[in-house]
């Protein structure tokens, strides 16, 4: 692999990596509500739920099709579903009140925030459309397992480096106070643009899409 090749895959997928989505809904909403460390936990699940992309991507499309056809298909309804869960829970959420250790969190909320962060971005299509693509014609099948095991890690560092400078910007005392103290408009928001999310997956067939 020439340096050439590998600015390409360097370029595709921090362009990937800043596109907004459902990643960035996810942990814009928890920086900014529950301060850094829920940010950084969401941003370092996302970054996990890449390892799962990565890992039937260099496994072989072609295996996964022939004994589970549809496993694709499955992706998309269960991603739309999980979204449309997000987004309804969300929208329902009562506001909180900004905690006396300014607002840190203990582990295992931490946890629930790593956890939300892996099953946004494991039942994200988006992801996984743009992982499949980059192994199968950029990276292509004769690059080396161990050269494609590292761009899966570049690929998931990419997503931590960038998300977590989303929860430090989000979570900063002037902004997270700002949110806080309208975070009931603000929690309506980012539902509506998950339930939107979900709802364009669910019904992308239908639209011809």
């Amino acid at each position: 692999m020439d340096i050439a090749q590998a600015w390409v895959i360097a370029t595709i997928t921090w362009l990937a990596v800043i596109s907004p989505g459902a990643d960035f809904a996810v942990v814009s909403r928890n920086s900014s509500l529950f301060g850094q460390g829920a940010g950084l936990a969401s941003s370092l699940g996302i970054a996990s739920g890449c390892f799962v992309h990565v890992a039937y991507a260099i496994l072989g499309l072609a295996l996964i099709s022939q004994y589970v056809p549809e496993f694709f298909e499955y992706v998309r309804i269960i991603g739309a579903g999980y979204l449309l869960y997000l987004g309804l829970t969300m929208v329902r959420s009562k506001p909180i009140q900004l905690s006396t250790n300014n607002g840190s969190i203990n582990h295992l909320t931490n946890w629930r925030y790593f956890r939300m962060g892996l099953l946004t971005n494991s039942l994200n299509p988006k992801t996984s459309l743009f992982v499949i693509s980059l192994y199968s014609q950029v990276i292509g099948p004769d690059t080396s397992l161990e050269a494609k095991l590292l761009w899966g890690a570049f690929i998931a560092a990419s997503h931590f480096l960038w998300f977590s400078a989303v929860s430090m910007f989000m979570s900063a005392p002037a902004i997270r106070m700002r949110i806080l103290s309208n975070q009931r408009a603000f929690n309506v928001g980012i539902g509506l643009v998950l339930l939107l999310l979900g709802c364009f997956l669910l019904l992308k067939n239908d639209l011809g899409v």
